[in-house]
């Protein structure tokens, strides 16, 4: 039977967007979840956009009976945007084949959005390693909840408390389906789509709903390579998208490569001087910043293994910040307009 709201209207329809690539080690855990909703069964839809891949991903997801299309070498960009077109709710939400939700993850997603205002986009939560996971994926998890770790973002574990905020992760995120119709994902960004997409709605005065009770269970990097490529990635793309807009998408994107520069600088005029000036600043700061870090993860995790936050923190600033110089500097084409 189906739940009915105040008044006795029916719950809205749903539709939930799975952009997947190569997930058929993951993608069942996701639609397993998905399938577990306490929301009326028959009031909510999952459409899966697969961006070309190799191995059983269709398969896994036929199993589950949830809705196929392919998208031959898509972006995530692209992928996102041919889910919103198959949809049919008034509403749409996103989480990624590598997530698991809780059983109250829509219905408590939808009782928040029917009642948000105008202005208000979406409604958005935290994304959390998986109870199974690697204690390396856990302990990025937690550096990743500091506000070191995550540039102050939602995702930090500061933010307590359900509060209106410029962007959220887009593997935990309802819209409403109607700025969905006047707004569109960046074709050319297949990483980093959300925050560049998520700009531009706050640059036109709509904010998100960030709600910490409302978590998803995440695949995070499994290990210290991954943990790097990622890193390096997000940087990259960070840089490009504020190409595009030739303003700061997030006032931090610089600070790591700035960082990079500086100490070298440093390193350089101190050993010219052959004084030790301007090196053991830097190196006292960052001691402070990764020492605070490092606490905040202890207190999280409660594992010794929170002794490798500094070097942790170092790689993700170092790589973050290599790839930035490469965003800055690569010859991409002209970036298309978006609505």
């Amino acid at each position: 039977m189906t739940e009915e709201q105040g008044g006795g209207a029916p719950d809205p329809l749903v539709s939930i967007v799975v952009v997947t690539y190569n997930s058929a080690r993951t993608v069942g855990e996701t639609l397993s979840s998905l399938s577990k909703q306490t929301y009326p069964e028959d009031r909510y839809e999952v459409v899966v956009v697969d961006g070309g891949s190799s191995d059983d991903t269709e398969e896994i997801v036929t199993e589950y009976g949830a809705a196929f299309h392919l998208v031959d070498n898509g972006t995530i960009g692209v992928c996102r945007n041919h889910g919103i077109d198959a949809a049919e709710g008034e509403y749409i939400a996103f989480t990624d084949s590598d997530c698991a939700v809780p059983a109250t993850w829509l219905r408590s997603l939808v009782d928040r959005i029917v009642d948000a205002d105008d202005h208000i986009a979406g409604i958005g939560g935290p994304n959390r390693p998986f109870p199974d996971d690697p204690a390396f994926a856990k302990l990025v998890g937690s550096l990743q909840g500091t506000v070191f770790g995550s540039g102050g973002s939602p995702q930090s574990h500061t933010i307590d408390r359900v509060r209106e905020v410029r962007s959220v992760a887009c593997c935990n995120v309802i819209y409403d389906a109607t700025i969905l119709e006047e707004y569109r994902f960046a074709d050319d960004i297949n990483v980093g789509e959300d925050a560049e997409f998520h700009f531009r709605l706050s640059e036109d005065g709509y904010r998100f709903l960030f709600d910490p009770a409302i978590a998803v269970s995440h695949h995070l990097s499994a290990d210290f390579a991954a943990f790097t490529r990622k890193s390096r990635s997000y940087g990259y793309s960070m840089a490009r998208i504020q190409r595009r807009h030739r303003k700061l998408i997030r006032w931090y994107s610089p600070l790591p490569s700035a960082a990079l520069f500086g100490g070298i600088g440093a390193l350089i005029a101190d050993l010219t001087s052959r004084r030790a000036r301007y090196a053991p600043l830097l190196a006292l700061t960052y001691l402070f910043v990764s020492a605070y870090a490092t606490v905040q993860v202890y207190r999280d995790r409660r594992s010794p293994l929170a002794a490798f936050v500094p070097l942790l923190l170092a790689a993700q600033y170092s790589f973050y910040g290599i790839g930035f110089l490469e965003g800055l500097t690569a010859i991409d084409p002209v970036p298309q307009e978006l609505p």
